[in-house]
């Protein structure tokens, strides 16, 4: 496997400066929320939100070929674009083919880690475009039968752990069908949960976020009643497409710009009166994606530098603000006709799966910088930003206190203890007499005691 140095150095820094060994999977504390979410009711989260533990679940992937196992170590699989879907398994009425789910669920167990499955499209034969509800849904509910039968226990241990309704519900290339209709299939989810498979988790369609009408979309879906009952009560997991605008003005779209709107959401939610408490997981993530369907072209190219640190900083902001899974959309990434990606931040070469990248190696990184305990401090919430735009994470783990700071859009100074240590994308550990560093975009740990 060839590295580039900027690759040699990230997996330097992954085993010299963060402590070896991952965090075991550990529950994500979470707050009871009233029914009306107050605005006093949310400060009291977050005041009280004051430590994350992070679990191994949390980082998750997209990958079909099988060959992130080889090279990173991660907790949860998501199942999209991996030929699983419902029409893909279900071959003709009554007949299913299990052998490329059997394939990767086995893989998914031989290396602990936790499945999602995405429950669409429907096969031909029970409608007349697979982006729209079955004729009967009795159908779906057979098919969500079965699956849940064949992997609740499979080879002797779970199989799957989450099912997910839908991809993407609001995005006509997934879903042209109403959003009562998919509050339906969530109910049938459920119901089917409940009967065959209780220890499963029920996962909400996702939905993209960054544009309006998107966003409108998914408030109609979370407005839908379901026997009787609002259709968040049908679900255990919310789940976005966190994929912001390719550009805002002049500045690209980041990590910053996807936990934006993740804030629009939350508070889109509040209105509503979907509980707090409801996990959020970030089903797919990526930058410079230029099309709210995943289809108008490829991204413009960034740098190795720029591409590890949106790794990084995706998955310290995302644990900082409460999403209890991210999933990178994707290691197995191919090229477009004309030769580029469709995201501009790649965890493998597109021609090669079997070569990591320097961004693909930083997740490995971000889950050994986020062992321990992320902090709050002085009443913020954890990876707080100040008035000049520099966020600042702290991790305490075994004695030692991780500052993690980056600047997204400037160059800065930080002041730090005399005397600690500080590490920038895998340069030589540095010890300071100076009591203030440089940081930009790249994310710079500082250790002391």
């Amino acid at each position: 496997m060839a590295l580039s140095p900027l690759t040699r150095s990230v997996a330097s820094a992954a085993a010299a400066v963060v402590l070896a060994g991952l965090l075991s999977a550990l529950p994500t504390p979470t707050v009871a929320a009233t029914a009306a979410h107050t605005a006093h009711a949310r400060a009291h989260h977050q005041a009280r939100h004051h430590a994350v533990r992070v679990p191994r679940s949390f980082f998750g992937l997209h990958d079909g070929s099988g060959q992130a196992y080889q090279h990173l170590d991660f907790g949860s699989l998501r199942l999209w674009d991996a030929g699983v879907t419902w029409s893909q398994v279900e071959t003709s009425q009554g007949v299913f083919n299990w052998s490329r789910l059997d394939s990767l669920v086995s893989a998914a167990q031989a290396h602990h880690v936790q499945v999602t499955l995405v429950l669409g499209m429907t096969p031909s034969f029970y409608a007349d475009a697979p982006t729209l509800a079955p004729r009967s849904l009795n159908a779906f509910t057979r098919y969500v039968s079965a699956v849940m039968n064949r992997y609740r226990s499979f080879h002797g241990q779970r199989g799957i752990a989450a099912y997910q309704v839908w991809n993407e519900g609001n995005i006509s290339h997934f879903w042209t069908g109403t959003p009562q209709q998919l509050a339906q299939l969530t109910g049938i989810v459920e119901r089917t949960r409940d009967s065959v498979d209780p220890g499963a988790t029920v996962v909400a369609p996702s939905f993209a976020v960054r544009l309006p009408y998107q966003r409108a979309w998914m408030r109609q879906y979370q407005r839908q009643r379901v026997d009787g009952h609002p259709v968040w009560k049908a679900y255990d997991v919310n789940a976005l497409s966190l994929y912001p605008k390719a550009r805002y003005g002049e500045r690209a779209g980041g990590p910053e710009s996807a936990m934006r709107l993740l804030g629009r959401v939350r508070h889109q939610m509040d209105r509503i009166g979907v509980p707090r408490s409801k996990k959020i997981w970030a089903t797919e993530i990526n930058y410079g994606v230029t099309g709210g369907g995943l289809a108008d072209g490829a991204a413009t190219p960034i740098s190795e530098r720029r591409q590890v640190a949106n790794v990084l900083r995706t998955y310290l902001l995302g644990a900082s603000r409460g999403l209890t899974r991210v999933f990178w959309y994707r290691y197995d990434w191919g090229r477009t006709p004309t030769g580029g990606t469709l995201g501009n931040t790649l965890l493998s070469d597109p021609g090669d799966y079997s070569r990591v990248s320097a961004a693909g190696l930083a997740l490995r990184t971000a889950e050994r910088w986020l062992s321990g305990r992320l902090l709050a401090r002085q009443g913020k919430r954890p990876c707080a930003r100040d008035r000049r735009g520099t966020y600042h994470c702290v991790v305490r783990y075994n004695g030692v206190v991780r500052s993690i700071y980056w600047n997204p859009h400037r160059q800065v100074r930080v002041q730090i203890p005399r005397h600690a240590s500080t590490r920038l994308l895998g340069r030589a550990v540095a010890r300071h007499s100076t009591r203030t560093v440089r940081v930009g975009y790249q994310p710079m740990v500082v250790r002391a005691r």
